[in-house]
């Protein structure tokens, strides 16, 4: 690894936290720095600290560097391969690439090695040092080139070797792009700057007036990393007033290529003299709409030839446009700019063209130009309008006098997003685009509701209320963002109102023209429309907590669902809190739809915060096979059992599988009963008879309980009402789960034990055992090593999964010097507590599909299960098996039953202390197992 370190030192900086450079405070031991720290400071569990450290802050890139960096060096090459390229493509950072072209190289791959090598030499400033150019060569050489040409950060020329060179040519617009923001002040500028092909270079800025002169900026120290751009050193700027003096307003910032400095031109005087108006302020109404008028479509354009075409191919064939005007704003790209002039040759568009890139805002203001006194509909170029879509916004547009303003829906639409409200939907091709719009069509043909703002995608604004408010402000919002707010806040004043078209929907792409500039122009766009309309994103976010939208997505997922197409239908109840449920749910929706049934689940609306959230929480129906077709589908019962049981017979609902009911209002017991078909009851734990669902008493420490009758189960929940789920106190809570039981055309359980409890407890009650997977299957466990062992503890161990033991076991090691260390592959209730124990790792969490392999990975002697409850089943349990693994756990419950029929591990006594398990787990090997099976519980 020596030499991929010391070949890329000097490409990338060294931009880690503060706190990973110091010792880590004990507050923090269980964060990503910490993981992060120990991760870097090498040792035989590297990996687990970086993967670690890349579970808990998965979206942050320099994390993944590290980790590729050390599967590289461990000989993991395709692997390696793997988190370098998405670092690549995501960040165009140049340890990434060469990286990259390392990895391919070890793979065999010379082609691959170079073609990632030459992006670096051609998009980077290059290091100047001898190991760099030998690598360089190296790679170079096994692909067929006779050397490699680049640029150093100061522009000069590097050219080893002859004839075809690897990096030519150079990238000239990106070897001095430079990238930042620029803001007002005050009356003064501030702001920061970046040069992403030599991060550690500080740009070359220059200030210039609206007449031509210039004075140089000086950059001062850089700010943190930025989580847009976490690999470039960001160099900040003040200019303050009394510099600006003998200048002309307004100023622009440049680097060496001469574009301007997102943010600019502005002119601080504009910021300083602006008066601020609440944002929820409104004028007096229009009370007279006025008559029709033609509508031109302005569609500024930059860069995106693909998107563009499609974008104009859409508009070109849909009804309902007089004109359709295109502002060219200087695109570098030739064939977008070809393309443009053969559609205005024949006729089809109105073009525009700027001579130097101006930005968003100007572009549309060309366009306003050019349209007149009509409606005009401002339409991004990465857009595609399905037919219907303009005469459903013009519609809208006409049906009230105040309207200023309309929208439509969009995948990617903002506050209009659909189906995910939140947005990042996948944009449709034009055919869905179509179906979708046809869906809002019929959902909500002629509805529209007042929002606090029309979206910029896609903006049909009507003429009088364009007269009377006037153009964009680009001296305010520069390049883009935030003009088309502020365009209707300013209308908003005068008394128009901005609302959306409910049976429209536009695809919308997103983040094609402005690229990596977008996230700080976005921020610093932002702030000066709260700065101008205070209460600007408390207005939005009442807006979005009201839920006034949520209606008519509704209905649009209704109508999905009502015509896939299908035969019989299942439905399974179920909660939101994932685990061995949701995993069962999800298997056997996958067996529903393998013979041919449609499997929708009614789930529960997950809270942002389960501890403040009403409870019961609003009941969600999904469809398991494609959850984005209705995410909205959301009933709080029992004010909406009525609506519920209604869209449950148009679905025909042939059977219900009641799997679990947490979280939901009671009113779902009774959906089976209301569409009058046979109900599956699939037990995962004991909440038919237990409040606590566990069965563990509610003291400290927590213990199985025994089983007692009702009345001593209610004192236990009276006596502390903490970890007590079900609102119905025990014996009436028994009494319905024994009405239930006994009408259910199937009463289902995965084990052997959980049957027997069922039975003990609702006498008369059979239920049918389906094991969740096959114990049956050969399985090739290692013996543990004798010398120091490392156990896997694996899942989220909560206290009832044995967090408790899990510390006191940790503590124990520790303070008798024992050969034992713990690994939790997952997570915990409290991560920072296990890890102060100095013998406990923890992986974080994972997802289902790498819970095996990173078991594997983890070189364990042993799997411990340190649950203090009898589970019903225990996934965790087979993936100890697949990944090799014996296992221990107490005698209680699934596991135990398990262990002792397939002989695949050993048994302890429950509640035995943390010494004696301990010991147990040193000197346990498979030839004692039967000196420590205990008698079952």
């Amino acid at each position: 690894m020596s030499g991929f370190v010391s070949a890329t030192a000097a490409l990338v900086a060294d931009d880690r936290a503060a706190p990973a450079r110091r010792p880590v405070r004990t507050k923090h031991i269980a964060s990503a720095t910490a993981a992060w720290e120990r991760g870097l400071a090498g040792g035989p569990d590297s990996r687990l600290w970086l993967e670690r450290a890349a579970r808990l802050a998965p979206d942050d890139p320099r994390v993944r560097l590290d980790l590729a960096r050390l599967h590289l060096a461990a000989g993991e090459a395709a692997r390696a391969a793997i988190g370098f390229a998405a670092i690549a493509a995501q960040h165009d950072a140049a340890a990434a690439w060469l990286g990259l072209a390392m990895a391919r190289d070890r793979l065999g791959d010379a082609p691959g090695a170079a073609a990632a090598l030459g992006v670096l030499l051609a998009r980077h400033c290059l290091p100047a040092g001898a190991g760099f150019a030998w690598i360089v060569r190296r790679l170079a050489a096994r692909a067929g080139y006779g050397g490699f040409c680049g640029v150093l950060a100061d522009g000069a020329p590097i050219i080893q070797g002859a004839g075809r060179l690897l990096g030519a040519p150079p990238d000239p617009a990106a070897l001095a792009r430079v990238t930042g923001i620029v803001a007002a002040s005050g009356t003064g500028l501030t702001g920061w700057a970046s040069r992403p092909a030599a991060p550690d270079a500080p740009p070359a800025l220059t200030l210039s007036d609206a007449v031509g002169r210039t004075r140089a900026v000086a950059l001062a120290k850089f700010l943190p990393p930025d989580a847009h751009a976490p690999f470039l050193r960001r160099y900040t700027f003040t200019i303050a007033a009394g510099k600006l003096r003998g200048l002309t307003p307004p100023f622009t910032l440049r680097g060496p290529d001469g574009a301007p400095l997102p943010g600019s031109p502005l002119d601080p005087a504009d910021f300083a003299g602006a008066r601020a108006v609440p944002a929820a302020r409104r004028g007096a109404a229009p009370s007279v709409t006025p008559p029709a008028r033609g509508l031109a479509i302005i569609v500024p354009v930059f860069r995106g030839f693909v998107q563009t075409k499609a974008c104009l191919q859409s508009l070109l064939g849909v009804a309902g446009a007089d004109r359709v005007i295109v502002v060219d704003d200087a695109t570098p790209d030739a064939a977008l700019a070809a393309h443009l002039d053969e559609l205005a040759a024949q006729g089809r568009i109105i073009l525009r063209r700027h001579l130097a890139n101006r930005g968003f805002c100007h572009a549309v203001n060309t366009g306003l130009q050019a349209a007149g006194a009509g409606d005009v509909l401002l339409l991004n170029s990465d857009t595609i309008v399905p037919p219907g879509a303009i005469r459903a916004l013009r519609r809208v547009a006409y049906a009230r006098p105040d309207t200023g303003t309309v929208t439509p829906f969009s995948n990617e639409g903002a506050i209009l997003s659909y189906p995910q409200a939140q947005g990042g939907n996948p944009m449709p091709d034009a055919a869905g685009a179509a179906a979708l719009q046809a869906l809002a069509a019929r959902a909500n043909e002629g509805r529209s509701i007042e929002i606090p703002t029309g979206i910029g995608f896609c903006l049909y604004i009507r003429h009088d209320c364009l007269a009377a408010t006037g153009a964009l402000r680009a001296g305010m919002f520069a390049q883009g963002y935030g003009e088309e707010n502020d365009f209707c806040l300013r209308a908003r004043q005068l008394g128009f109102a901005h609302r959306a078209a409910l049976g429209a929907y536009v695809a919308h792409a997103g983040g094609v023209s402005f690229g990596a500039d977008a996230p700080p122009l976005l921020a610093r766009n932002l702030a000066v429309l709260e700065r101008l309309y205070p209460g600007y994103h408390a207005l939005v976010q009442r807006f979005i907590r009201a839920g006034r939208l949520a209606p008519a997505r509704a209905r649009m997922d209704a109508r999905r669902l009502l015509a896939a197409p299908g035969a019989e239908r299942v439905l399974l109840i179920t909660h939101s809190h994932g685990g061995g449920v949701a995993r069962q749910v999800a298997a056997a929706a996958a067996a529903h739809r393998s013979q041919g049934r449609q499997a929708l689940v009614l789930t529960t609306g997950c809270p942002g915060d389960p501890k403040t959230t009403p409870y019961p929480w609003p009941s969600r129906l999904v469809d398991p096979g494609d959850a984005a077709s209705c995410a909205n589908l959301t009933f709080t019962l029992p004010r909406d059992i009525t609506s519920l049981l209604r869209l449950l017979r148009r679905l025909q609902i042939a059977r219900v599988e009641r799997h679990h009911t947490l979280g939901h209002h009671p009113a779902v017991h009774d959906i089976a009963a209301g569409l009058n078909v046979p109900q599956h009851i699939i037990l995962h734990d004991y909440g038919s008879f237990c409040p606590r669902l566990n069965l563990l008493t509610g003291t400290s420490p927590a213990r199985y309980c025994g089983e007692p009758d009702a009345a001593h189960c209610a004192a236990c929940c009276a006596a502390d009402p903490a970890g007590v789920f079900e609102v119905l106190a025990a014996p009436a809570l028994r009494a319905r789960s024994a009405a239930a039981l006994a009408q259910a055309a199937a009463v289902i359980v995965p084990s052997e034990d959980a049957a027997r409890r069922i039975t003990r407890n609702f006498p008369g009650i059979t239920p049918r055992v389906t094991p969740w997977e096959d114990d049956g299957a050969p399985r090739r466990l290692r013996p543990p090593r004798q010398a120091h062992r490392r156990i896997v503890v694996i899942g989220g161990i909560g206290m009832a999964k044995g967090f408790g033991v899990l510390r006191a076991c940790g503590r124990d090691a520790a303070a008798r010097g024992l050969d034992l260390t713990f690994i939790v592959a997952g997570s915990t209730a409290d991560d920072a507590r296990l890890l102060r124990t100095g013998r406990i790792m923890i992986t974080g969490a994972y997802g289902e599909a790498e819970a095996e392999s990173l078991t594997t990975s983890l070189d364990g002697d042993l799997a411990f299960f340190p649950s203090i409850w009898p589970e019903t089943w225990c996934f965790t349990l087979g993936t100890a098996w697949r990944a090799g693994l014996y296992t221990a756990a107490f005698d209680i419950g699934a596991p135990a039953e398990r262990i002792r029929a397939t002989g695949r591990g050993f048994l302890l006594p429950p509640r035995l202390p943390a010494a004696r398990i301990n010991d147990a787990l040193l000197r346990w090997t498979p030839n004692a197992a039967e000196k420590l099976i205990t008698i079952s519980i």
